[in-house]
C-alpha cells in the first residue's frame, strides 16, 4: 500500500511560473447583485478556443434565432441570427436544446460574438460540451452554466447590465491572488469512518494552500489563515482550530505553498468539520472571488465518500463523464479507501447515480458494485494484472424511467461467505467501484466537479479514483473529477479481549497471485512468541494450518501452497497478543 506522508513540514515551497496553475472562470463582474464566480462546463478538446489560455470579457447578450422551434427563440439553431448585429463584441447567451452545441457556437461566432455561454436545460448542473459537426469551425471560448444560474442571471442580462469573464483570468486584474479548490491541502476523504480517528495520530489532517498570483502586481505579506469549525452530532458548533502563516513576497506569475500545522480530530469525534481557507495581502484584491474557500470533512458511523455530501448524506454531483478511451461501455470506476483501521469497517452498500443524454433511458441497464483490495505486490504503485482482489459484489438493474441523475443503491455480498457486507482488514488499500456493463454511448457516471484533491493527492501520496477500460488507470478521471460514490458502512465492534486485538500484528504475503511458495512476512510492536496460522478457502474451510515459535518482533515464513486449487484464500495469523488476516490468490 502507498504510505501516508504523516507530517508536512511547516514552511514555504516555491514553484516556477510554468507550474502556476491556470484558473478558468465564469465570473460575473457586474452588476453587484449577481457578481461572483459560477460553475462552468467547458468545451471538450478539439473545438472552440482553449479557455486555459484565451479569455473573453464582455457584456452578455441573448441571441435570437431567425427560425427554429419558434421564430425569435434563444436556442441558436440558425447560423444566421435575427439579432446578429447586436452580438458584435458581446458574449452570446444561448440555451441548450434542439441542435448541437457546435452549431449554436458557430452561429454566434459568425455574428461577431467573442464568446458563448450555453445555459443548461436540465436540472443537474453542467456538463462538458461536445462540438458536433460544426465544432471544428468554432474558435471562440464556449462554456455552459446551470439552468439555475441562468435563471438568476437572465433578468440582468435582459437589462443590458451584465458583464462577465469566461476563460483564463490571469493578467486581467492588477492585484489578483488566491486559490482554487485544487490548490488546497485537505483530507483525502469527504466522509470517513470515525474509527479512522479514534486515537491520537490515527487521522492527521494536513493543511495548507498553494497561493497563486494571477495579477500584474507583485504581492507582499500574503497571509493564509485556516480555521476549522466543528459541529457535533447534537448540533453544537465551536471553533477547534485557527492557525495562520505568512509569505513575505509573492512575485508576478508565481505560485507558492503555505502550510500550517496539522489537525487531529480524535479529541472531537463524530460530526462535521468545516475548514475555511482565507488569504489576504498588503494590497486589496481586485478579484475577490477566490480568496475564501470552504471545504468539509465528516467523521461518521455510516458513510464513506470522496464526493461532497448534502445534509441527508447523499452525494452532490453535476453532470457526468466516461473514460476518455471508452466511446461506450463497459467500464469500471471507483474511489480509493486507504485503511489504517479497516478491520472496524463493514461495507454493506454502494450509493451511486448515472446520467444520460436526453431521451435515453437506463431501463434494463445493469450496474455491478464491487469491493476490492489492491495488493501492490511489486511496490511499483501501478495496478498490475492480478493485484486487484475482489472481495464482494452486488448487481443492480434499472427497471424504471427515472434513471438519469437518480440515486440508487446496490447491496454488496462477501464473495467468500455469500453473506451481506464485506468486513475490511487492517492496513489495506481498498477500492469501492461500479462497473457499467452496457455498451451505450449515452451513459455517463455522475461526478462531483468540486471535490478536487489535486494538491492533497501529492501531499498524502494517495490516488483518488481509478478507472478500468482495457487496464486499470489508478488516476482515473483525475484528482479534480471525483465519482459520486458513497459507501454505506457500519462499525464492526472493536472487541478488546486479548485474543481479538488485530492491530498488533501486521502481515504481508507475496508473491500474490502465487503458484507454489507463499512468503508470509509478519511483524509486531512487541516480541511475537508462538504464532499459529490457518489457511481458509473461499467457503471458509481450513485447508492448511500450523504453528512456529518466533524470536523477536518480525519473521518471514514460507508456505507450500502448490497443492491448493486455484482460487481466493484467507490466511489467519494468531499470537497470544492478537491476530490478523490477509488474502491471496492461487493460480496454476
Amino acid at each position: 500500500m502507498k504510505k501516508l506522508l504523516l507530517s508536512l513540514t511547516l514552511g514555504l515551497l516555491a514553484f516556477t511560473s510554468q507550474q502556476a496553475s491556470a484558473q478558468v472562470v465564469g465570473f460575473v463582474t457586474q452588476p453587484a447583485a449577481v457578481r461572483g464566480n459560477y460553475t462552468i462546463g467547458v468545451a471538450a478538446s478539439g473545438w472552440g478556443a482553449s479557455i486555459d489560455t484565451i479569455t473573453a470579457v464582455g457584456q452578455l447578450r441573448v441571441l435570437r434565432s431567425t427560425g427554429g422551434i419558434a421564430i425569435g427563440d434563444s436556442l441558436g439553431c440558425d447560423t444566421i441570427l435575427a439579432n446578429a448585429s447586436s452580438l458584435v463584441g458581446k458574449i452570446a447567451v444561448v440555451y441548450r436544446g434542439a441542435c448541437q452545441f457546435g452549431l449554436k457556437a458557430y452561429g454566434a461566432q459568425r455574428a461577431g460574438a467573442i464568446g458563448v455561454i450555453i445555459i443548461n436545460n436540465a436540472a443537474a448542473g453542467v456538463i462538458d460540451l461536445a462540438g458536433g459537426d460544426n465544432g471544428v469551425n468554432v474558435t471562440i471560448p464556449v462554456v455552459m452554466i446551470s439552468s439555475a444560474d441562468g435563471a438568476s442571471l437572465r433578468p440582468f442580462i435582459d437589462g443590458d447590465s451584465t458583464v462577465a469573464i469566461i476563460g483564463q483570468k490571469r493578467g486581467q486584474f492588477a492585484n489578483d491572488f488566491g486559490f482554487t479548490p485544487g490548490n488546497l491541502v485537505r483530507p483525502m476523504d469527504w466522509a470517513v469512518p470515525h474509527t479512522a480517528a479514534k486515537n491520537p495520530g490515527d487521522y492527521d489532517v494536513l493543511l495548507g494552500a498553494q497561493i497563486v498570483n494571477y495579477g500584474t502586481n507583485a504581492q507582499t505579506n500574503v497571509n493564509l489563515n485556516v480555521k476549522i469549525d466543528f459541529t457535533d452530532t447534537a448540533g453544537t458548533t465551536s471553533t477547534v482550530y485557527n492557525q495562520s502563516n505568512v509569505l513575505a513576497a509573492l512575485p508576478v506569475d508565481s505560485i507558492f505553498s503555505i502550510t500550517v500545522p496539522s489537525f487531529d480530530p480524535s479529541a472531537f469525534g463524530r460530526g462535521r468539520y468545516l475548514i475555511t481557507y482565507n488569504t489576504t495581502a498588503t494590497n486589496l484584491d481586485d478579484f475577490d472571488g477566490d480568496n475564501v474557500v470552504t471545504q468539509s470533512f465528516w467523521l461518521t458511523d455510516t458513510l464513506y465518500s470522496k464526493a461532497r455530501l448534502d445534509t441527508a448524506g447523499n452525494p452532490i454531483f453535476s453532470g457526468g463523464v466516461r473514460p476518455s478511451d471508452a466511446t461506450a461501455g463497459p467500464y469500471e470506476f471507483g474511489i480509493w479507501f486507504y485503511a489504517d483501521r479497516g478491520h472496524q469497517v463493514k461495507v454493506n452498500k454502494l450509493k451511486f447515480a448515472f446520467v444520460t443524454n436526453a431521451g435515453f433511458q437506463l431501463i434494463n441497464e445493469t450496474v455491478v458494485g464491487k469491493v476490492s483490495q489492491w495488493l501492490d505486490i511489486d511496490n511499483n504503485n501501478l495496478i498490475d494484472p492480478g493485484e486487484m482482489i475482489e472481495l464482494g459484489e452486488g448487481f443492480y438493474t434499472y427497471t424504471d424511467s427515472l434513471g438519469s441523475g437518480s440515486l440508487r443503491e446496490v447491496n454488496i455480498d462477501d464473495i467468500s461467505t455469500n453473506l451481506p457486507g464485506v468486513t475490511l482488514d487492517s492496513n489495506g488499500v481498498y477500492l469501492f467501484s461500479l462497473s457499467y456493463t452496457g455498451v451505450q454511448t449515452d451513459v455517463f457516471t455522475s461526478i462531483d466537479p468540486q471535490g478536487n484533491y489535486t494538491a492533497s493527492a501529492d501531499i498524502y501520496l494517495q490516488y483518488t479514483a481509478p478507472v478500468f477500460v482495457a487496464a486499470w488507470n489508478p488516476n482515473g478521471f483525475g484528482d479534480d473529477r471525483v465519482p459520486a460514490i458513497v459507501a454505506i458502512i457500519e462499525e464492526v465492534p472493536d472487541n478488546t479481549s486479548v485474543n481479538e486485538i488485530r492491530n498488533d500484528l501486521n502481515i504481508r504475503v507475496f508473491p500474490n497471485p502465487v503458484r507454489d511458495e507463499l512468503n508470509v512476512r509478519i511483524n509486531a510492536e512487541n516480541a511475537i512468541g508462538e504464532v499459529s496460522y490457518d489457511v481458509m478457502d473461499i467457503a471458509g474451510r481450513i485447508v492448511m494450518s500450523g504453528s512456529k515459535m518466533v524470536e523477536g518482533m518480525n519473521h518471514q515464513m514460507t508456505l507450500s501452497v502448490g497443492q491448493l486449487q486455484e482460487g481466493l484464500y484467507t490466511i489467519v495469523m494468531k499470537t497470544n497478543k492478537g491476530f490478523n488476516t490477509s488474502r491471496f490468490v492461487v493460480t496454476k
